[in-house]
């Protein structure tokens, strides 16, 4: 008996940390992005809500505040014209943060970068992907607008900008608000826009640049695109108005293996289902030790 109790709460444990088997992705991992970059002026904050950085200045590329490049951990990226990014409790669908994007005008701008750690993958292995999505209803741009996910592509070793996964253009109607919303798609399903003309038509030529990963394979057939990293973001060229949302459980895979579920969290606030299992796992292990010094003492 005393071996079963000790083995249950064992299990118990481990499924603490097993429940925790999301790519947890902490606001403390974000770097600290400080400085002027161009005209524009970058701050980073981390309070208990999370960790924010702001560029304040004039819109334009050559304001945007970027982190250095690293692989496997996600980044700032292009942020400027006063807008905001970071990873905050703001705006949480599972009660331990997002990552958290703020504009105030159509100048504004505001990533989150990944690069893969290893060599780029072919883009028609891709398998699945998805996030979650809020827009706040203090948000004054046009209902279109909502946070994107970006599949970032070489066209035959070259950078050829990124296929763009974008609410609106699914079923060509307003993104929600005051909801988090879900956006799935893999390579027959779901509607994405290039941003370069090196892929084809652009989001400029409506009637060209919205179509499956597959049509856009087809299209350029003959070439090799693989996919090197991705980006969330809001922004840029958004008419009108400021925006407040944010994005988490991204998640993707592709057929050779890479695979990730990333679960945007503020630091020292676990998973309310890992909190209900190490509570229970505690309880086994007290139980087992109680067990065992009565039976010693018999």
């Amino acid at each position: 008996m005393k071996s079963s109790l000790l083995i249950c709460a064992t299990v118990a444990l481990t499924a603490a940390v097993s429940a925790q088997a999301a790519d947890v992705v902490l606001n403390t991992s974000l770097p600290a992005v400080n400085g002027n970059y161009g005209a524009g002026v970058a701050t980073t904050t981390t309070t208990a809500n999370g960790t924010t950085t702001t560029v304040v200045g004039p819109g334009g590329g050559a304001n945007r505040a970027t982190a250095p490049t690293v692989f496997d951990q996600w980044y700032q990226s292009d942020v400027g014209g006063g807008g905001s990014v970071g990873i905050t409790k703001s705006y949480t669908n599972d009660g331990n943060g997002a990552a958290y994007f703020a504009t105030v005008d159509g100048n504004s701008k505001g990533d989150l970068r990944y690069n893969f750690n290893v060599a780029p993958v072919a883009l028609s292995s891709l398998t699945s992907l998805s996030y979650d999505f809020y827009r706040d209803a203090s948000s004054s741009t046009p209902t279109a607008f909502a946070p994107t996910v970006r599949l970032d592509i070489l066209k035959d070793g070259n950078f050829a900008g990124s296929l763009i996964l974008e609410y609106v253009y699914q079923n060509q109607t307003p993104a929600p608000t005051g909801v988090w919303t879900t956006l799935t798609a893999n390579l027959n399903n779901g509607i994405f826009w290039a941003n370069n003309a090196a892929l084809g038509p652009t989001f400029a030529a409506a009637n060209g640049g919205q179509k499956t990963l597959a049509a856009w394979i087809a299209d350029n057939a003959g070439s090799n695109l693989t996919v090197y990293g991705l980006s969330t973001g809001a922004g840029s060229g958004w008419s009108g108005g400021v925006f407040n949302g944010a994005v988490d459980h991204i998640a993707f895979g592709f057929s050779g293996g890479l695979s990730k579920n990333f679960d945007f969290q503020v630091a020292g606030v676990p998973e309310p289902a890992t909190w209900a299992l190490m509570i229970a796992g505690f309880a086994m292990t007290g139980f087992a030790a109680r067990r065992r010094n009565a039976t010693l003492a018999a």
